[in-house]
């Protein structure tokens, strides 16, 4: 598939909506402080009757966290499409984008609370666009309340996510239905929706809706933290994080729990055996509580982002080695290898994590997350031998 790029016209429309562009090599840094974006026309193709092309919009929100809004556009020339879905994208998505990254939203928008998962979110609607013959106002409310209603009762990780919904029909028979979180498709929300009371026509019809949802801690933001400067003091997160909203105890949680599981990962391949525990101390004195790692979200969160940050690069290999190798567990894998030991012969013991009094005493109010935990299964008699890590650390 070829590519040109529109990142160009991307700065003509971000300027004719009073944002300052900062070149930054192939990016746009919206502000002084903001996201940096870029855009690529993709996939244009020439038809008897019109032509047609996609253009993907990349907003990379901080270290390791992208969005990518794609849009459709078609006119009787390649330039005529090029500009439609520049268009498409000022009509759907501009004003979210910029409302939820770059300053206060604006009256092209609609901002309303909801509570999703526990968490009282801020949700920054766009307004729903269609192509072809549009149906009635309560038609559209009419999906969009399940929409809504789907929502609530999904379990969603807090922090900022990104939601686009596309319908199209023709001829009263759905053509497509696209449930996106996150650029990933979300199949349990699309299967929700599937029975929504979507607008049918005899004619082509089709309508888009993009929001964003942001509220309480987010792990991505924390991972940004670590690594942009990447030599920050755990101090300094620390406060960084109790900046954006997270709670003494989120933030002590997130300074220890990031690096033991981009650690964890980076390894994992070896085959040591980790815990599915923590114990937390409180400073100062004797007080211990074990916590089940796989029920805390902090940690879910923090493996999974390792996981993709392994599978898809969302961090350079410096910036993971920045939050990894503050990993004690990694330091004491190291040793052992020093030492002779051969890394799937290892089994580790559940961290030391010291909280403060205040995190402790917002520990102490939750319910626990701890159960026994099942005896380690032994070694294999003939274990296959460990592949060779992209980080040497003997």
């Amino acid at each position: 598939m070829t590519s040109t790029s529109a990142t160009p016209p991307l700065r003509e429309l971000l300027q004719l909506h009073d944002v300052t562009c900062l070149d930054e090599g192939d990016w746009l840094r919206l502000g002084p402080s903001g996201p940096r974006a870029q855009a690529w026309f993709v996939n244009a193709q020439s038809h008897p009757s019109h032509c047609s092309v996609q253009l993907d919009v990349v907003l990379e929100l901080w270290a390791g966290r992208v969005l990518i809004e794609s849009f459709g556009g078609f006119g009787k020339t390649a330039q005529e499409a090029e500009r439609d879905a520049f268009e498409n994208l000022a009509r759907c998505s501009l004003h979210v984008l910029l409302g939820a990254f770059v300053r206060p939203p604006d009256e092209h928008v609609t901002v309303e609370e909801w509570e999703l998962s526990g968490v009282r979110r801020r949700v920054i609607l766009g307004n729903i666009q269609g192509r072809g013959v549009q149906p009635s106002a309560e038609a559209t409310r009419a999906w969009f309340q399940e929409l809504e209603r789907a929502l609530k009762a999904l379990p969603l990780v807090s922090g900022t996510h990104w939601l686009r919904v596309y319908y199209a029909q023709q001829a009263s028979q759905t053509m497509v239905l696209e449930v996106l979180l996150d650029n990933q498709e979300w199949p349990e929300l699309k299967e929700a929706l599937e029975k929504a009371p979507w607008p049918s026509a005899p004619e082509f019809l089709s309508q888009r809706l993009f929001l964003v949802l942001q509220g309480g801690v987010d792990v991505s933001r924390a991972v940004a933290a670590f690594v942009d400067p990447p030599d920050r003091d755990d101090e300094l997160i620390y406060e960084e994080l109790r900046s954006q909203g997270a709670t003494p105890l989120e933030a002590e949680k997130l300074v220890a729990y990031l690096p033991l599981a981009f650690g964890q990962v980076l390894v994992q391949h070896m085959g040591p055996r980790f815990p599915d525990s923590a114990l937390f101390v409180t400073a100062g004195t004797r007080n211990e509580r074990p916590v089940f790692l796989p029920e805390d979200p902090l940690w879910c969160e923090s493996i999974r982002l390792a996981e993709e940050a392994i599978a898809d690069g969302s961090l350079t290999r410096d910036q993971f080695n920045a939050i990894a190798l503050r990993s004690s567990t990694l330091h004491a894998l190291n040793n052992a290898l020093n030492a002779g030991s051969k890394p799937e012969d290892l089994v580790f013991a559940p961290s030391v994590i010291t909280l403060s009094a205040e995190a402790a005493a917002e520990l102490h109010n939750q319910a626990p997350a701890i159960r026994p935990s099942a005896p380690a299964a032994p070694p294999p008699n003939t274990p296959a031998p460990p592949q060779k890590p992209w980080w040497k650390f003997w």
